[in-house]
């Protein structure tokens, strides 16, 4: 089974490194996975395999998982690809 990686409600996919406002806190996405796969920010592999969903980094680097995307998660900005 290839699942797919979550999108945001606005239809943009989730990625690592994603700026996002998170029931209105800016934070982080460190990284989102399908349960097998995943696009992970550096520091952050060893959650390879971890269950399918989305990990935010906030303030004071507090880390909040998410099952999935929802209306109290806004993107803001992505970093341009090198």
């Amino acid at each position: 089974m290839n699942a797919q990686l979550p999108h945001y409600l606005t239809g943009g996919e989730v990625r690592a490194g994603d700026r996002v406002r998170y029931k209105g806190t800016s934070a982080r996405v460190v990284f989102v996975s399908d349960g097998d796969s995943g696009d992970f920010s550096p520091g952050y592999d060893d959650y390879r395999g971890h269950e399918a969903g989305i990990m935010l980094s906030g303030e004071e680097d507090a880390l909040t998982f998410l099952r999935e995307p929802d209306e109290d998660l806004e993107f803001v900005g992505r970093r341009a690809a090198a």
